[in-house]
């Protein structure tokens, strides 16, 4: 059910984002979490490819087969990163993806589920 990549192996970071997304808790504390996670290059960004890996990840913690069209995980984070990306770097620092997800209840729902 966590594994995201489909590997047969719970990974750290598909553990991690499990346990994220269904901890009760304080939203930006999560939230802050989440952008931890995401942020595998450990630059203080989320460019396209890491919000597309987090998205499919969360697709799979909530069961989401559907994934052509705009639930295209690449086409997602395009349109996620377009839309909140204050800077127009086409990255999300820590506050442009806190501040996004608070703003946007789809956003909010699909990486802070129980919020």
């Amino acid at each position: 059910m966590f594994d995201a990549n489909h590997d047969g192996v719970i990974d750290f970071n598909e553990y991690l984002l499990a346990v994220a997304a269904t901890s009760q808790g304080d939203l930006d504390d999560r939230l802050e979490v989440a952008f931890d996670i995401c942020d595998t290059s450990d630059d203080g960004q989320i460019d396209r490819k890491e919000l597309a890996v987090m998205i499919s990840a969360a697709y799979d913690l909530r069961g989401e087969t559907d994934r052509k069209g705009d639930n295209d995980p690449k086409k997602r984070a395009d349109e996620i990163i377009s839309r909140i990306d204050v800077g127009g770097d086409k990255k999300l620092n820590k506050y442009e993806f806190i501040a996004g997800c608070k703003n946007d209840p789809v956003l909010r729902r699909l990486l802070a589920p129980n919020t």
